[in-house]
């Protein structure tokens, strides 16, 4: 990547240093001087860091029992940059090797010893996990497949074992940037990957009737269940269910939601959360500018909220409530009954484009 060493490490923001403070939400950004960065706010709407990236972020991911938060490049980038909780700079960036780009995500399974990454293999299509020893400098030491075709979001599930990985089902190419170059023949599933010995353990395909919903996010419940949000490329007419849930068997329901509600999501959700107390879930919909929410038990429909461009989405430190981040409204928080939309921090953050996905630290 030319330049790649000079795009990177400068702390735009003061205030770095405050990591031990209490929690803090992750996520990349583009100021209002048109740099791509990654920014770390306080639950109260404070910046304590704003450092540039070589490039638009995607999603980021914190390396347990560290001040380490790993940012990846949209996809279809090839580098991941490790950045310092504490003070904001940039240790370290992870390139993907020839023949491989990430996909905007990555996790850590049982401890903070190897990143897994969801790649594309660019000459077969297939999906790959890629292997990266964070101790030893983040090293590349192998790969596994995901079982799909253009894995995206993956996370541990902690009670039921295992790495639960959103395939999809798009095939793309760098050189073609972000089209769809199997649009007959998506795939969509999850995939429940063993990370000790490759194998996988099970696979949930949406089947036929669904081949046009392309699963992207996902978030894990403590029983296990997976829930799941989905992109729709068919006839835009068409309303098909977009959120998702799959048992740790592997049996998978849609959650319902009413006619209305469903259109507000405009074919699109970009982020699946759980609140605090994992009794809430919630998707948002850039496209739609709105929010959504379930109570996880009953998969009852709880209402929505809108917030033009709203893409971030993270449990907030109150239960029942989520912070909800936009690429031309800022930041807010909102809680059951979801009466109101709150602004988080100071109006000119609002002058930001906050990106896909918020990671609370």
């Amino acid at each position: 990547m030319i330049g790649l060493g000079s795009a990177v490490g400068a702390t735009l923001t003061a205030g770095a240093g405050h990591a031990a403070d209490g929690p803090l939400y992750v996520t990349a950004v583009k100021g209002d001087d048109g740099a791509h960065a990654v920014a770390a706010f306080t639950a109260d709407g404070v910046v304590r860091f704003k450092t540039r990236l070589p490039g638009r972020g995607h999603d980021a991911v914190r390396r347990p029992g560290t001040n380490e938060v790993i940012v990846f490049a949209r996809r279809p980038g090839d580098w991941a940059t490790v950045v310092d909780l504490a003070t904001g700079q940039v240790r370290q960036v992870i390139l993907a090797p020839k023949g491989r780009h990430f996909y905007g995500h990555g996790a850590f399974v049982t401890d903070g010893q190897l990143l897994h990454a969801t790649e594309n293999n660019m000459a077969t299509g297939q999906g790959v996990i890629g292997l990266y020893d964070a101790t030893d400098h983040y090293r590349r030491k192998g790969e596994l497949p995901s079982f799909g075709i253009g894995p995206h979001e993956l996370a541990p599930r902690p009670r039921a074992g295992g790495l639960v990985i959103a395939n999809g089902g798009i095939r793309t190419h760098p050189d073609s940037g972000r089209e769809m170059l199997n649009a007959d023949a998506m795939e969509p599933g999850l995939a429940v990957l063993d990370p000790e010995t490759g194998d996988c353990r099970l696979k949930a395909d949406l089947g036929p009737d669904n081949r046009g919903l392309s699963i992207r996010h996902l978030t894990v419940a403590r029983d296990g269940t997976t829930f799941f949000g989905c992109q729709f490329h068919g006839d835009p007419f068409d309303m098909p269910l977009l959120v998702g849930a799959m048992t740790p068997d592997g049996r998978i329901h849609f959650l319902d939601m009413p006619d209305e509600a469903l259109a507000a999501l405009n074919n699109y959700v970009g982020s699946v959360a759980l609140d605090r107390s994992g009794e809430v879930v919630a998707v948002t919909s850039p496209r739609g500018g709105t929010a959504a929410f379930w109570d996880r038990a009953s998969g009852r429909y709880l209402g929505r909220r809108p917030m033009p461009d709203v893409c971030g989405l993270a449990a907030a430190a109150a239960p029942e409530a989520f912070v909800l981040t936009s690429g031309n409204a800022g930041i807010a928080t909102t809680q059951i009954p979801f009466e109101s939309i709150e602004r988080l921090g100071a109006p000119d953050l609002s002058r930001w484009v906050w990106d896909n996905h918020v990671l609370l630290t």
